[in-house]
């Protein structure tokens, strides 16, 4: 019995709110990985205003590689922690499926693990295209559901679980979704975390057995890493401007000369005869 309670206890089957799962572990893990990508995508992003929505304030000190003026931060969370959050970057507590911004507000918008936090997750990304702007760049970071992470969130159902109040979006369904909504794939989206989904752990518990075969597990390592199956999903999509169709003035240049009225000629042998 004690032996599998620890079992419990290290798989984390006790449920937590989201502020605690990212201060647990595996949620610091998450946020490491997570690091590095989301520099690289928010460099690509400039204008004035960049809305970031998500759970935890922690990643919004990548807000400065950007050339964005200034940066929004709506808090998903039940409780935030004023201590974590930025001075520089002004908050409000929100959700995603209801934002209180105007239409085409911002340049950037980065849906940090807040889509599978809704119970409609249409709603929030088509709020999320609402107030992007024509040109700017969504960028959207959430679990995968064909992954390592995906099998635990399917035990999850069942079981109270860090995970049991998220729900994985598939990303075929996902892409679909930005297509519907005038948003295209900037570049091909990036996966990470193929390690197994408990603790802070990366190697898993077979690591330091695979280890002593470094090259071969290195080589096993990159080709995993091409397939998507990694626990976390990254995407970049921009949206897409209104066309425009420039339309030519239908009125001439120049005098017009009126309209004059002519015999309408039935027969060309009579019209002839009766002139001579």
């Amino acid at each position: 019995g004690h032996y599998y309670l620890s079992m419990l206890g290290y798989f984390g089957m006790n449920a937590s709110q989201p502020q605690d799962f990212w201060s647990s572990p595996l949620g610091r893990r998450v946020l490491d990985a997570e690091q590095a990508i989301l520099a690289s995508q928010l460099r690509r992003l400039h204008g004035t205003n960049a809305l970031w929505t998500g759970e935890t304030p922690t990643p919004l000190k990548l807000l400065e590689s950007c050339m964005v003026r200034q940066g929004v931060f709506v808090h998903h969370g039940t409780h935030p922690d004023p201590s974590q959050l930025r001075k520089d970057v002004p908050w409000i507590k929100g959700a995603l499926d209801s934002l209180p911004f105007a239409k085409n507000e911002f340049d950037g918008v980065v849906i940090h693990h807040t889509l599978e936090r809704l119970s409609d997750p249409r709603a929030g990304l088509r709020e999320a295209a609402r107030v992007l702007a024509p040109g700017g760049r969504l960028i959207i970071v959430g679990f995968n559901p064909i992954s390592l992470f995906g099998l635990r969130r399917g035990y999850a159902k069942w079981l109270d679980d860090d995970l049991s109040h998220r729900r994985f979006i598939n990303p075929i369904r996902l892409f679909d979704w930005l297509e519907l909504l005038g948003l295209s794939l900037e570049a091909k989206p990036e996966y990470l975390e193929y390690g197994l989904p408990f603790g802070a752990n990366k190697g898993g518990p077979f690591g330091a057995r695979f280890a002593r075969n470094g090259a071969s597990v290195e080589l096993l390592r990159q080709w995993i890493r091409r397939l998507p199956l990694g626990g976390v999903l990254a995407i970049t999509a921009v949206k897409r401007a209104l066309p425009m169709t420039l339309l030519q003035a239908k009125t001439q240049r120049g005098s017009r000369l009126a309209p004059a009225g002519y015999s309408k000629v039935v027969n060309l042998r009579v019209a002839k005869k009766e002139r001579s």
